[in-house]
């Protein structure tokens, strides 16, 4: 992919991109399956069709092009704002003078408003005050009781001994597929839910009717646990020899020290489990504080944010707020009036309310970037990480292949680097704790 920067006016970018032919032909197609997809028409991958020509003939030659033009410039456009690194505000907005066509590059225009340059008129430190929590024995009771639900003990059922369907059983089972041990599917103390499409209808059908202390031995068919060389997958015959030890039941245990031994290894005693869930909810307390002291240096250095914001920020940046709300009522399924009516708003309010949120988002944005700068600092892998950890706890690398996928990872850059000042600024600044930690 091609992108120049071809002029910049009245606050906006204009971005010529260009997809090379082997990439317009793996858009078109890939815009022509999500579009499928989407619409909910099924699609033959052996099919002769190409998808795009399979779906001119659900939809009409003359809607399609339009359509996949669409598609392939909105996925395109943060590739497009990587390549060129520019961070923008709101979304852009893109045309093309020639449909995108198979067997030919494809050309189009992205006009993007980029995040203006501020300064401050005070690099000094700031001064802020910061809540401070201690762990309450409230908060170690809570999760111990939320522990105890979401990990019930299995107990051995008395009332009969022969699998029904929707029994949960205890199984010993060994294996193979071609001779080979199948390693996931080995074990001597598996448990699994009859009836819940867990495994293919011929393992289920065969454990449903026998008893426990039964074993029997059988084959079925299953996916490969290796796609082929083209990454599909395909079905082969697994053998097994299967022996039902018991059937259980889930029942919520009692908080007591042969309970505690159940949650983690290592774990002996109640005491000694709540110990642990003291420490995890202290550390939660800090990070925490942490990120409310990022917040509010962020906020004091906004104060000293010097010039004016142009209105063509303020508007894409609400625009993108209110697109923000609208999809977020749409996948809950709730109406404006009705959330409106939750919340006891008017439409002014909330109009009102996105401006004051997009203003106090914006000015802590800039003014992080200002600081950045001041400081040159540069973003380390570390602090990429530390971003994507932020958004993602527990789930960084997840969040970096998201974006790297979605051709968003300048955009993360630029992130990780309003992070990487905002914690400098909490590090440089005068900060005051207050709370019962704070007092001893």
């Amino acid at each position: 992919m091609k992108v120049e920067k071809v002029r910049e006016k009245d606050g906006k970018l204009e971005l010529l991109v260009e997809l090379s032919v082997a990439e317009a032909d793996q858009e078109i197609q890939r815009a022509a399956l999500h579009e499928l997809s989407k619409r909910g028409i099924e699609y033959d991958a052996e099919a002769t069709v190409a998808p795009m020509d399979f779906l001119a003939e659900q939809l009409g030659q003359a809607e399609v092009p339009f359509v996949i033009d669409e598609a392939i410039m909105r996925r395109r456009a943060p590739f497009a704002c990587t390549a060129a690194q520019v961070d923008i505000i709101g979304a852009p907005v893109y045309r093309c003078s020639e449909h995108a066509v198979s067997g030919k590059p494809f050309q189009y225009q992205l006009v993007c408003v980029p995040v203006p340059e501020y300064e401050l008129d005070d690099y000094g430190p700031v001064s802020i005050t910061v809540p401070l929590y201690d762990v309450k024995e409230e908060e170690i009771d809570a999760e111990i009781a939320r522990m105890v639900q979401a990990a019930p003990l299995s107990v051995t059922v008395t009332s009969h001994d022969q699998v029904v369907k929707g029994d949960k059983v205890e199984l010993a089972l060994s294996t193979t597929m071609n001779g080979a041990p199948v390693r996931t599917l080995c074990s001597e103390g598996r448990e699994y839910a009859t009836g819940t499409f867990a495994m293919p209808d011929e393992f289920d059908e065969a454990i449903i009717g026998m008893k426990v202390g039964d074993t029997k031995t059988f084959t079925f068919m299953g996916p490969d646990i290796v796609p082929d060389a083209d990454g599909n997958v395909k079905m082969d015959e697994y053998k097994t020899t299967v022996t039902v030890k018991r059937i259980i039941e889930a029942q919520v245990g009692e908080p007591d020290d042969e309970w505690a031994k159940t949650v983690k290894p290592g774990i002996e005693t109640l005491a000694q489990l709540r110990g642990e869930v003291a420490e995890k909810l202290r550390a939660q307390h800090e990070d925490d504080f942490q990120r409310t002291a990022q917040m509010l240096v962020g906020n004091e250095l906004a104060k000293r944010l010097v010039g004016e914001i142009p209105d063509i920020i303020y508007g894409v940046a609400v625009k993108e707020a209110r697109e923000g709300l609208d999809a977020q009522l749409r996948n809950a399924n709730q109406t404006l009036d009705a959330f409106l009516a939750q919340e006891g708003m008017t439409q002014e309010q909330l109009s009102n309310a996105l401006m004051m949120q997009v203003r106090t988002q914006l000015t802590r944005q800039f003014a992080m970037n200002a600081y950045a700068k001041h400081l040159g600092l540069v973003v380390e892998d570390d602090d990429l990480d530390a971003f994507f950890e932020s958004i993602a706890p527990n789930n960084a690398n997840l969040a970096h292949a998201d974006f790297n996928r979605d051709g968003r990872i300048y955009a993360a850059r630029c992130a990780a680097l309003r992070l990487k000042a905002a914690k400098r600024a909490v590090e440089d600044a005068d900060v005051t704790p207050v709370g019962a930690s704070a007092e001893q």
